[in-house]
């Protein structure tokens, strides 16, 4: 018996806009928090380490972020196929574009090195990361290439994912620290409130878009049942 193939399943124009709206807060995010320079996630200090290796400007974040992303999704495309979908393709092209536009809003409100400012753009920021990807879980259109990799990694070692997940980011907090990221304050307390946060924001989008779902499904069968009676 042949094996059926998987199919490529297109997401609706909602999922596709939300998707937009999920990485352009969490690219908006990282770009406050990296200007606010108090420290980053383990993943932007990977995108930090690898911009300073490759002698990049620290406005060129975004660029660096694309090149790690695009790396790891061709990996990904060849070791892990199911992990790589149009969600993922979404997150990496427009992830880094929009931690540029979050780095220009900053410098474009921004003008004094205030302590208190910094902190207060670095807590927004983080927040609006959390939130895009509490989006992004909610409409389950694919996951970015980090989490790929984390999915893929937890496939091969038979470990539960939560535990690489923990390993995955020391790692990369590590890497990226030695690479001549930004490590800070931030970052650690990322490592403790990210997860409850972004459990808390996944939960209550997927009530809300559940919600949505059910009430655009009921709309389209009342609109067709109309054009049927006509």
């Amino acid at each position: 018996m042949r094996k059926k193939k998987t199919k490529f399943v297109i997401p609706d124009i909602y999922d596709i806009l939300l998707a937009m709206i999920g990485v352009s807060l969490c690219g908006i995010g990282v770009g406050f928090a990296n200007c606010a320079v108090l420290g980053l996630d383990s993943i932007g200090i990977l995108y930090d380490g690898i911009r300073n290796v490759l002698g990049f400007s620290s406005d060129m974040l975004g660029v660096a972020s694309f090149i790690v992303s695009g790396i790891l999704i061709v990996f990904l495309f060849f070791a892990a196929r199911k992990y790589v979908s149009l969600g993922t393709l979404i997150h990496t092209i427009a992830y880094g574009s929009f931690v540029t536009v979050g780095m220009i809003i900053y410098n474009a409100i921004i003008s004094d090195n205030i302590m208190f400012i910094r902190i207060l753009f670095c807590v927004i920021g983080y927040l609006l990361l959390y939130v895009g990807i509490g989006i992004y879980i909610a409409i389950d259109i694919g996951v970015d290439a980090f989490t790929g990799i984390v999915l893929y990694l937890a496939d091969i070692t038979h470990i539960e994912m939560k535990y690489v997940k923990i390993a995955f980011d020391i790692a990369l907090l590590i890497i990226g620290a030695i690479l001549g990221g930004t490590l800070g304050v931030a970052s650690f307390v990322t490592m403790i409130v990210a997860g409850p946060l972004i459990n808390l924001f996944s939960k209550q989008f997927q009530k809300l878009y559940f919600k949505f779902k059910l009430k655009n499904m009921k709309n389209r069968k009342d609109k067709n049942k109309a054009n049927k009676s006509k």
